[in-house]
């Protein structure tokens, strides 16, 4: 019943460590609580996961041997955006107005990649993806721990939330269907990303650029400053909704084709 405690272990040192950097409002003190309470405990808890498993590999699947993988991450999210971007162009759902330039957008754009990679990408992945997975995974199927991970984020997203409620804030985020939905299915992309890879890298690379494209091109104004682009829509939030399928439902049909590959190809030597 060992694995029972390092899942309740991982994913309650994930809720209090969000809850606890979203009392403050700045974003620098953000980053360094969420990081500086998650990470440490994730990488000692991981310890006592090899030692249940038996196995601890050469280079797990945070190290930095394998951070060549982040670039994968990132340019498969621009490219399946860019894809999206096209095909509601073309479709005439998406109509581009104006590519604004970079120095309107370029330092509060790095100073975010910043921010969302210790306050959401580098910890979320390591827990979620990283040890949660790797313990389910000692316990059951690969397709399984896939689905119990996903919905660990999910709880994980709205124990957060109710905390905030709780003391008096106002929720990070608006929890409904829709947004459930969103998350569940952008956990099972980031799961992916990993599985064939074999890098968590990937996947926090995928998770960066994706909440980079969100705020700076998809859901811009949030940051005071211009987009990169600007563009309309024929129908109210059309652009959105197909952009962040493009991303989600794109990075999953992907990833399902490399593993089946992989997989065919296994069997086939």
């Amino acid at each position: 019943m060992k694995w029972i405690l390092y899942v309740l272990a991982a994913w309650s040192t994930l809720v209090i460590g969000l809850f606890l950097a979203s009392l403050s409002s700045n974003h620098l003190i953000q980053g360094l609580v969420m990081s500086g309470l998650v990470i440490p405990i994730i990488l000692y808890l991981y310890q006592h996961v090899y030692r249940l498993t038996g196995v601890k590999p050469m280079a797990p699947v945070y190290s930095w041997k394998r951070l060549h993988h982040f670039i994968s991450g990132v340019i498969l999210a621009i490219a399946l955006a860019s894809l999206g971007f096209f095909i509601g162009n073309f479709q005439g759902w998406i109509d581009f107005e104006k590519w604004h330039p970079s120095e309107q957008w370029f330092i509060a754009l790095t100073l975010n990649i910043l921010f969302a990679f210790f306050y959401e990408a580098l910890p979320e992945e390591l827990g979620l993806r990283g040890m949660l997975y790797d313990v389910l995974r000692y316990r059951f199927s690969a397709w399984l721990s896939v689905l119990l991970q996903t919905l660990l984020f999910v709880a994980f997203t709205i124990a957060v939330g109710q905390l905030q409620v709780l003391v008096g804030l106002a929720p990070g985020v608006s929890i409904n269907f829709f947004y459930i939905i969103l998350i569940f299915c952008f956990g099972i992309c980031l799961q992916l990303l990993r599985l064939w890879t074999g890098s968590l890298w990937t996947s926090i690379g995928f998770h960066l650029t994706y909440l980079e494209i969100m705020r700076f091109a998809v859901s811009p104004h949030q940051y005071g400053v211009p987009p990169i682009i600007t563009y309309h829509e024929s129908v109210p939030g059309i652009g959105t909704l197909f952009s962040i399928c493009m991303m989600i439902i794109g990075g999953i049909l992907v990833s399902l084709v490399i593993l089946g590959v992989k997989r065919f190809i296994r069997k086939s030597t």
